[in-house]
């Protein structure tokens, strides 16, 4: 407890992938998305950040981070469509995210400011159990991501 009464830490299981539990976790210094396996043994904490840089992993690959090939964009989108009313979201102050128990098929995290989705297998949650934070690195620099020009206003 803190000094106010509140716990230093609030959990709210969200369900499983495969064999590794998955729980909404809140702290004072702010949410994580918290993937524990079955036995105890590994733990991740995920940020907003870090999950929305997954949403960018099909299309910017890193080496710690094997994800199956191909864009899986449709399929992401379908599973949003079907499960994204049951999203638990998930923010800081540089990302919204929301994220989705896929039935069996995985874990879907979908970036609500960009709009891209990714749905991860059980086989890519367990991998991020023992992916370090410095191997997201790469998914959370967004720099060499191409912009679209917003229209100026004062041309005609």
């Amino acid at each position: 407890m803190d000094l106010y009464g509140r716990p230093w830490r609030v959990e709210r299981p969200l369900g499983t992938v495969g064999r590794v539990e998955v729980s909404r976790y809140e702290t004072p210094t702010g949410v994580r998305l918290r993937l524990r396996d079955r036995e105890g043994e590994v733990e991740a904490f995920l940020d907003p950040l870090e999950l929305e840089g997954l949403t960018r992993a099909r299309y910017k690959p890193v080496p710690a981070l094997p994800l199956a090939t191909g864009d899986g964009a449709e399929q992401a989108a379908e599973a949003w469509r079907t499960w994204g009313e049951l999203s638990e979201r998930l923010q800081n102050e540089f990302a919204l995210v929301a994220v989705a128990l896929v039935g069996t098929e995985g874990l879907l995290v979908r970036d609500m400011n960009a709009g891209l989705a990714v749905l991860l297998s059980p086989r890519e949650v367990e991998i991020l159990l023992r992916v370090r934070h410095m191997d997201l690195a790469p998914l959370v620099d967004t720099s060499d991501l191409v912009a679209l020009p917003e229209p100026d206003v004062d041309e005609e």
